[in-house]
């Protein structure tokens, strides 16, 4: 655990000396405020639900362009070679960097609760359980979505790569929703439980439902051990 918090707050530290990092920032709070606006102001609406379900969509841009530099950089350059030899596990490195960008989704969406300011002072009956626990919902979604950009990243050398990797695998969790009514029930219920966007519904209701946690929680393991599979398998190829 000592190791994956010392290269958790490397990471974390790489990111906030970066500039493409606050780039990416001031572009999803402008997003997220623009939105949030056109919701208040046109719909007539102060509340957080329907943010929180662009936001989501807007993870599929963000987040691979936030991941998909951070094993993909380290293969371009090399250390990813000089990290496998140092007397920390490769399950360590990759952790520690999924934390790193799961912290980053946290502190970004602490920035987004001007919007929740916004509506404790003008609405009327705020369901803050509610709202909390969407942004719970959000952290999840956000985690999942790190560990898919973190196994795109380990797979190329190349960020752009690792982008569109980890776009189009993001995109399939999140399009899965479209797909249901164009299938059977029988194998509909399963896409629709496979989507992101329905544990993410179920959170902006204000439920906490451990199979949410459960699956989410599967996803974010499932993916990091691929990472870790990938590296192993880089590692033993580089050997022979």
């Amino acid at each position: 655990m000592r190791d994956i918090l010392i290269i958790a707050k490397k990471e974390l530290r790489t990111y906030l000396n970066s500039v493409s990092t606050y780039i990416v920032l001031v572009v999803f709070l402008i997003l997220s405020g623009w939105f949030f606006s056109s919701i208040m102001f046109k719909a007539g609406k102060a509340e957080l639900r329907q943010l929180f379900s662009v936001l989501h969509m807007v993870y599929l841009f963000f987040i691979p362009a936030l991941t998909m530099g951070m094993i993909s950089r380290e293969k371009a350059t090399k250390t990813i070679e000089l990290l496998a030899t140092l007397p920390i596990r490769l399950k360590a490195i990759i952790w520690g960097k999924f934390l790193a960008a799961a912290s980053l989704i946290v502190i970004i969406l602490l920035f987004t609760m001007v919007h929740l300011a916004t509506i404790a002072i003008i609405g009327e009956n705020v369901d803050y359980g509610s709202i909390f626990i969407g942004y719970l919902g959000l952290v999840f979604i956000g985690a999942a979505y790190c560990a898919i950009g973190v196994f795109a990243s380990s797979l190329q050398g190349n960020q752009i790569v690792a982008f569109i990797i980890g776009f189009a695998i993001s995109l399939f969790f999140y399009g899965l929703q479209y797909v249901t009514a164009l299938i059977p029930t029988a194998v509909a219920d399963i896409f629709q439980f496979l989507s992101f966007d329905y544990h993410l519904q179920n959170f902006l209701k204000g439920v906490i439902d451990t199979r949410d946690v459960i699956y989410l929680g599967s996803i974010v393991t499932g993916f990091l051990l691929l990472a870790e599979f990938i590296l192993n398998l880089n590692n033993r190829m580089q050997e022979r």
